[in-house]
């Protein structure tokens, strides 16, 4: 499955040592990413060891974003990365709610963090321990905030 990614959720997916999560439950053998989620990445303190440790991801060039796609409340790497999704029938992993919304009603396929960690409870990929621990790691290192009914439905509770 082809999966395009946007800074948010694939540098929290980093911080806590979890970014295989995406290649093992989505079938991915590489994630894409644009120039500008890539110049974004570019200004994280942990740029350098994203760099060095995860394999598999390509960097793609977008054309010219239609107008309908370009918005005041978009960032650029958040533009091209939908752009690029629909344009190659990818899934989109963005944890941003606008996004997410914005790129659903476009058309696009897209997993924000409780969404893909849905996924990963459903297919076997992760216990509610695992989750669990996942939830507190990206609370704790990334600063996800998770509402107790996020918390509930994926605990399965």
């Amino acid at each position: 499955m082809r999966v395009v990614a946007d800074t948010d959720l694939l540098s929290a997916l980093f911080k806590i040592g979890r970014t295989n999560l995406i290649y093992e439950v989505l079938a991915a053998d590489k994630i894409y990413i644009t120039h500008a989620v890539f110049e974004e990445l570019a200004k994280a303190p942990f740029f350098h060891d994203f760099v060095r440790k995860v394999e598999g991801i390509e960097l793609v060039s977008v054309d010219k974003i239609p107008q309908d796609i370009q918005s005041a409340m978009l960032g650029k790497g958040e533009s091209e990365s939908i752009w690029y999704a629909l344009k190659t029938n990818s899934i989109l992993l963005s944890n941003d709610k606008k996004v997410g919304e914005f790129a659903e009603d476009l058309g696009a396929n897209v997993l924000d963090i409780v969404s893909f960690l849905l996924l990963c409870r459903d297919i076997g990929i992760l216990g509610a321990n695992d989750i669990e621990h996942v939830i507190k790691m990206l609370e704790k290192h990334d600063y996800m905030g998770f509402s107790q009914e996020q918390k509930r439905l994926l605990m399965g509770e």
